[in-house]
């Protein structure tokens, strides 16, 4: 009973100290709660994703949850269910609470990402307590852990990341794993309820780490398998991997119970061409560990030498993108961690007093090893990690492992002053020390400029955009967003950044539906290949489906929009709002009657009709798996076109298939479609071919001969590339 309270004293103690430190370092009395604490501002940033969580967030406000929502995907409905997000059920669950009782999305978003810091510290002290690190070590760590580089760096945008509490139990789960008989219950054990009843806290630790993120749910299992692996063979005993299957298999239910309505979309509708998510073999090498950043100052370092190093150690192009960052206080303990390691693998003799040292640095050379450049990682890409990418993320496994060591070494300074002289002062010297470390600790991690800086002027300008509209607009009014982009990945282009048409418009709206929103490849494909035709006929198409206003944001666009705007001044008349030199909106009703005349509703349901089943064409190669709306992709071979018209009749239209050689010698090049195959010409302007779109979905090949071309063994850059589209014809209701 006394431990119980010494644990729950000790957490929440860190929990207040990590609030404390937090509130000095982001001035948070200075912060304006009801903005959010970042909002996209460049095409390239990571505050997109503040856009995204903000909408999940207004989606459970106006719906009870994110699953769909029929204000965005005008004139359906968005599916959320088809991303899988079951992973962060806890986030969400605890964001539902918030937003219910405030009311405010915005100051959910950063009320969430503040309660991370204290919710993380208030895990780790137990679980340092449960690797016989001391109550006041402990407490140093569980602090400098809630406050590490990578919960700032991840900061609002990624906060369901930030919201790491389940990453000190992985680190808990391995070091048992690896541990000496004892450590784990027996199989003679697990025959009783008593051996199961010792497993409860590390089960539950499972079914946490399963939602509260996809990403560590991987690490844990990848983990885990190497870490059981490695202790079957040091103590030759299978028993280990059982273990770890336990942990493993507790921890892959509660994903499975919590991603249960994805997993049930996806089983009730056909797959989605376009994938969601899209991954290509040799994603997990795209944000790679890197060691010299895992030791490396953090951005922007209080300390301007060390500042000016994180500078000179930045990866290549990806400068102050740096994520794995460890801060002194981790580093310290990851180095000392890999040197006993490998002292012990060289001296003879066991030196019991670091052995759990030793297991620690197990761990962390797994975890490097798992998520370096060329890594494990790769491989376990075969056995469906394909959707982890950034490998990189395993650092703050690391962070903890290095805290862990760090807290016991401060125990061994502790013992060292303590050992001959328990002096009050010397006692006293040792707690200041302590506070030292935290105040070092804290200010060496908590870079200012990954503080928060909330936008507070862009988004009161967005919302007053989107007020003039809301009253000048009937309720639930449709409005068409321009340009058309993907959701909810590969959406920025030009100068917008990713998510933008949802932060312009939905985000700040209460009575109004909005295009933007329709997941990729589902039931607002319609949009893209209306957008290709002439503003007239796609104004047309707007008024029959039933939107009543469209918008332009012009930094969608190359020319910044002045031959969009130009088009819409001409056809609709003046623009009814604008904000500043970016957005811009037009009221269609006036322009009704001109653009569709006196048609009867019949007709206009049918015209209406003849929009949304517009067909449209994919496409895919062997150098470039992935697919997508026939974008030029390289091509060692063939390629692969699919056509697809959801309507009930056949639609009359033109392929335009071109080819760039690149550097590579094409003999001959020819695309196959509806039975006919015909030669393609080496022309900027592409071959035009007139084909018939046959009801559902149609295949199409495109071969090319490059002799002497191994495939494998050139850079796509290198090959030829092809690109696709349909050209159709304005529909009409005769």
């Amino acid at each position: 009973m006394q431990r119980g309270r010494s644990l729950v004293a000790g957490a929440v103690l860190a929990a207040l100290l990590s609030s404390v430190g937090l509130a000095v370092v982001t001035q948070l009395w200075t912060l304006p709660l009801h903005v959010p604490f970042q909002y996209a501002r460049t095409q390239y940033d990571d505050q997109q994703d503040a856009t995204l969580d903000m909408m999940l967030i207004k989606n459970i406000k106006e719906s009870g949850w994110f699953d769909s929502n029929p204000k965005l995907n005008a004139p359906f409905v968005q599916h959320w269910a088809e991303w899988p997000m079951g992973g962060d059920l806890l986030a969400y669950t605890i964001k539902k609470a918030l937003v219910d009782t405030t009311g405010d999305v915005p100051l959910t978003l950063n009320l969430f990402w503040l309660l991370t810091f204290p919710l993380t510290a208030l895990v780790a002290f137990p679980a340092l307590r449960s690797m016989r690190v001391s109550w006041s070590s402990s407490l140093v760590g569980a602090v400098l852990f809630s406050l590490t580089p990578y919960h700032f760096r991840n900061g609002a945008a990624h906060e369901n990341l930030a919201f790491h509490v389940g990453v000190p139990v992985i680190v808990v789960l391995c070091v048992r794993v690896l541990g000496p008989e004892g450590a784990l219950p027996s199989r003679h054990d697990l025959r009783h309820w008593r051996g199961w009843w010792r497993l409860r806290w590390l089960m539950l630790g499972a079914v946490l780490v399963g939602v509260t993120g996809i990403y560590y749910l991987a690490f844990m299992l990848s983990l885990l398998l190497v870490c059981a692996l490695i202790s079957a063979v040091a103590h030759r005993r299978a028993f280990p991997v059982v273990f770890a299957a336990i942990l493993g298999g507790v921890g892959l239910a509660a994903s499975f119970v919590a991603n249960w309505p994805t997993l049930w979309f996806r089983a009730h509708h056909p797959a989605n061409l376009l994938g969601v998510p899209d991954r290509q073999r040799g994603v997990s090498e795209t944000y790679p560990l890197r060691l010299v950043e895992l030791l490396s100052p953090v951005t922007g370092h209080r300390f301007g030498p060390f500042s000016a190093l994180a500078d000179l150690l930045y990866e290549p192009k990806r400068e102050g993108m740096a994520t794995a960052n460890l801060g002194i206080a981790a580093a310290v303990g990851f180095v000392v961690a890999l040197a006993v390691v490998l002292i012990r693998a060289i001296r003879a003799g066991d030196r019991r007093g670091w052995m759990l040292e030793a297991r620690i640095g197990v761990i962390v050379a797994a975890a490097f090893l798992l998520a370096t450049k060329g890594g494990f990682s790769r491989a376990l890409e075969l056995v469906g990690l394909l959707g982890v990418r950034a490998w990189n993320r395993i650092a703050i496994v690391i962070a903890f492992a290095g805290i862990v060591v760090f807290g016991r070494l401060l125990d061994r300074g502790r013992v060292a002053l303590l050992r001959r002289h328990r002096t009050p002062a010397r006692r006293s010297a040792f707690t200041a020390v302590l506070v030292a470390v935290i105040v070092i600790g804290v200010l060496d991690q908590a870079s200012p400029v990954m503080m928060p800086d909330p936008p507070a002027r862009q988004w009161r300008a967005d919302d007053a955009f989107v007020a003039s509209l809301e009253r000048r607009l009937p309720e639930s009014a449709m409005v068409f967003q321009l340009p058309v982009v993907d959701f909810p990945e590969h959406s920025a282009t030009q100068l917008m950044a990713a998510n933008d048409l949802i932060k312009e418009g939905y985000l700040h709206s209460k009575t109004l539906r909005w295009s933007a929103g329709g997941v990729r490849g589902r039931d607002g494909e319609w949009q893209w290949p209306a957008a290709t035709l002439p503003m007239r006929a796609f104004l047309r198409g707007l008024l029959a489906i039933g939107f009543v206003a469209v918008t332009v944001d012009r930094l969608g666009f190359e020319d910044n929009g002045d031959a969009t705007v130009k088009q819409l001044d001409a056809l609709l008349g003046p623009p009814i709002s604008s904000e500043g030199d970016r957005l811009v909106a037009w009221d269609l009703r006036p322009a009704a009657r001109r653009l569709i005349g006196e048609m009867s509703a019949r007709a206009e349901r049918a015209l209406a009709r003849q929009y949304l089943d517009l067909p449209r064409l994919y496409l895919s190669s062997d150098a470039a798996p992935l697919t997508d709306r026939g974008d030029s992709h390289a091509v060692c071979a063939e390629a692969r076109l699919q056509m697809v018209n959801p309507g009930t009749r056949t639609v009359a239209a033109h392929l335009l298939v071109t080819l760039d050689p690149e550097q590579t010698t094409v003999e001959s090049a020819q695309v196959t479609v509806n039975g006919r195959t015909l030669r393609i010409a080496d022309s900027h302007d592409g071959t035009l071919i007139p084909i018939d779109v046959p009801v559902g979905i149609s295949d199409g090949r495109v071969t090319l001969h490059t002799p002497g071309v191994r495939c494998n063994a050139t850079t796509p850059n290198a090959l030829p590339s092809v690109a696709a589209s349909l050209q159709l014809a304005a529909p009409d209701v005769g």
